[in-house]
Order: structure tokens, then C-alpha cells, then sequence
């Protein structure tokens, strides 16, 4: 029987837990017939992990090199993604999602204990830990033999800024650390353990190869997943050779899916479909806490349109639309009410603006945040971890 570790981060609200983006199977697992377009850009260093992170990529460079990812049908249990010039075979198996294959014009491989990419549902905090063996053959002339571990982590989630500039919220980061032992015989040895008794996973053999032998290699791939999205909208590979404990970076690369373009290539979608337009609907008919002596009450708000949240580098950044002109201050208190920063900005037009509050140097803990535009004030708590 399939042996899984899961490691929940515990702690997480049930508030916090149904706001929050998660991944399932019904609005996340590859479809037939669905087409995307990878752009490579310039590589980007994943950041921190934890809550309220913004990923801002709007200044990467898209490069040259575009490529394209298809999916198509074998069988009934069994999906092709086909990029690069290889064909990668998944399976998907209760509430999981396995890899139990992949070929090129030199590689074929298949797994005879497949490698776990998900459990759904996969929310922020969730990780699974899982092993894999695999066998196959280079150019017809070597046998391969690839054993390893994988873990899959939701570790952060926030505000992503694409190259073009729009920002999507509600963004899931998905990390997949892979830990790959390798070996290669000439075709005409027969492979180590395998030849024609039945297989058994051996996790401490695993275990020990990693540990002991002198050359294995790991692989850090780290996706973005945005809310109403069934692909990612992001995602950088790292890949690392060990050489005798010694680390040696193989490359790093990074590829952007725009949303624009899974929206329009993608065939009609209906879970997700529904997720953007309760966004749209959220965005539209946004409430905020009304504090004009006047009224008191809660109402969708004509006057602003927000969002904030901590980046990598300990700054809290505000983006918000004007919508009426008028002047913004944004003041930044502690939980004693001292305000300990202010930003005034007079005579704003209608508009996108952008500001940055330094948080480096403050304590971890909870902040107050409030935005006045006019007679109008609005409060948001801002947790620093």
C-alpha cells in the first residue's frame, strides 16, 4: 500500500482556511485538449515563504524563447502534457495526481513506483512527502535506473504583479522539492533489483543512496497558482548537482503563463470560469468599513479600490485605484495606537497609484494600517511574521 506522509502546518482559522486560494481536483487537474504557452523570462529568485508575500515580476524581461504545452487523451486514466519535445504521462488516482512516465528521441522512462505531484486538496501549509523508482534507457544503449524522494509544499501565498502589470490576488505558491539518485549500466547488463521478481519499494535503500552515494542531483521548482486559474500563472526551476556534499548549480530558469492568453486558448472552463467572474463580482461590488460619522454603515464603496501586502524584502506595499480625485494619506500605527509612519499625497487624480512603507527595523507582530481619502477611512490589519 502507497505510504504517504503528510506534514500539515497546524494553527491555520477556518476563516482563514475558506478566504484562502486551495488547489482541487476538479478545477486544477490537466484537461484534454487544453493548450498554453510558456514565455521564458528572466530568472526570478522565488522569495520569502509565509502569508500576505507579494511577487512583483512586472520588470522581467520576456525572452525569445516561447514554448508550448498540449494535453491530450490516452486511454481513459491516462493524460499527455507534451513540451519540449517530451511527452509526460500522468495519472490521476483517488484524490492524487501521479507522473508514470515520460519519453523524448532519447529518454524513455516509467515508473514503477509513480511520483506523487498532488494531494488534493492542497491549501496554504499543506505537504506531502512521497518516494519513487523508475527505470528505462538512453539512446537504446543505457539502462537507467532513477530513484529518489519528492515534497510538495504550499508554502506561501499573497499578491502576484505579472510583466504586463496586472495583479492577481489570492495567489498560491506551490514548491516541489525533488531529491534524484541516478544510475546508468550498458544495455546489455540487466538492471540492479529489478529483472522479473515483483517490485517492492525500498525506502531505505532510497534513503541511503541520497545520503551516501557521492553525485546526486535536486530540483526546486516553485508555481504560482491564481485563484479562477486552472494552470499556474508563474514558475522557476532550480537545478542543483551534489558532487561529494558540494553543491553545484545546474541552471535556474523561469516562464510566465499569461492569464490572458490561458483564458482565450483554454476551452470553456466552467469551475474556473465561475471562480473569475465571482472575483469580478467581488471586485466590482467591494465592501469596505465605512467610518463617516454620518452614515456608519458598510457599502460598496465609488471612491477606492485596494489591496497591500508584505513583499520579500520587509516592505509593506499599498496599490489602490483613485477613483474620485481628492488627497490619500496612509498611516501606519502599532496595536498602541502610535503612528509610526506617514504617507500624504495631495491633489491625486483619478487612477493607479503605488506606495511602499519600510517595515524593516519593526518587531513582528500586528500593525494597523489606515488609508483616508478625503472624509473617507478605511482600517486593515497587517500581521508582520
Amino acid at each position: 500500500m502507497r505510504k504517504v506522509f503528510y506534514l500539515i502546518i497546524v494553527g491555520l482559522s477556518l476563516p482563514l482556511f475558506i478566504q484562502a486560494q486551495m488547489l482541487n481536483m476538479s478545477s486544477n487537474l490537466p484537461r484534454k485538449g487544453d493548450r498554453l504557452i510558456k514565455h521564458q523570462v528572466t530568472p526570478c529568485e522565488p522569495g520569502k515563504k509565509g502569508h500576505q508575500q507579494i511577487w512583483d515580476f512586472s520588470k522581467v524581461n520576456l525572452q525569445e524563447a516561447n514554448y508550448e504545452l498540449t494535453y491530450t487523451e490516452q486511454g481513459t486514466d491516462t493524460i499527455i502534457g507534451t513540451e519540449h519535445r517530451t511527452m509526460y504521462y500522468y495519472h490521476a488516482s483517488g484524490d492524487s495526481l501521479f507522473c508514470i512516465g515520460y519519453e523524448n528521441p532519447t529518454t524513455f522512462i516509467t515508473y514503477q513506483k509513480p511520483e506523487l505531484l498532488f494531494a488534493f486538496p492542497v491549501f496554504q501549509g499543506s505537504s506531502v512527502t512521497d518516494y519513487f523508482d523508475a527505470s528505462g534507457n538512453y539512446c537504446d544503449q543505457l539502462n537507467i535506473r532513477l530513484r529518489g524522494k519528492s515534497r510538495v509544499t504550499a508554502d506561501a501565498s499573497g499578491m502576484l504583479i505579472l510583466p504586463e502589470g496586472d495583479t492577481l490576488r489570492k495567489v498560491l505558491r506551490i514548491c516541489t522539492h525533488r531529491q534524484i539518485h541516478q544510475k546508468m549500466t550498458r544495455k546489455e547488463e540487466i538492471p540492479d533489483s529489478l529483472g522479473h521478481t515483483p517490485f517492492i519499494l525500498d525506502r531505505d535503500s532510497i534513503e541511503y543512496l541520497l545520503a551516501g552515494d557521492s553525485i546526486h542531483l535536486e530540483t526546486e521548482t516553485w508555481r504560482w497558482y491564481a485563484d479562477g486559474y486552472r494552470y499556474p500563472v508563474f514558475e522557476t526551476v532550480k537545478s542543483t548537482a551534489y558532487k561529494f556534499g558540494k553543491a553545484y548549480e545546474h541552471f535556474t530558469t523561469s516562464f510566465v503563463y499569461l492569464p490572458d492568453e490561458q483564458y482565450y486558448d483554454l476551452p470553456y472552463d466552467t469551475d474556473n470560469q465561475e471562480r473569475r467572474d465571482l472575483i469580478a463580482d467581488e471586485q466590482h461590488d467591494r465592501e469596505w468599513k465605512d467610518t463617516d460619522k454620518n452614515t456608519g454603515d458598510i457599502r460598496s464603496d465609488q471612491v477606492i479600490d485596494y489591496s497591500y501586502g508584505i513583499g520579500s524584502d520587509d516592505n509593506l506595499y499599498i496599490t489602490y485605484e483613485l477613483k474620485q480625485p481628492g488627497e490619500v494619506f496612509l498611516t501606519l500605527f502599532d496595536l498602541q495606537g502610535r503612528q509610526l509612519t506617514t504617507i500624504q499625497r495631495s491633489n491625486q487624480s483619478t487612477g493607479n497609484y503605488r506606495e511602499t512603507i519600510s517595515m524593516n527595523g519593526y518587531p513582528k507582530g500586528e500593525y494597523i494600517l489606515r488609508i483616508t481619502v478625503g472624509k473617507k477611512v478605511y482600517a486593515e490589519k497587517i500581521i508582520r511574521g
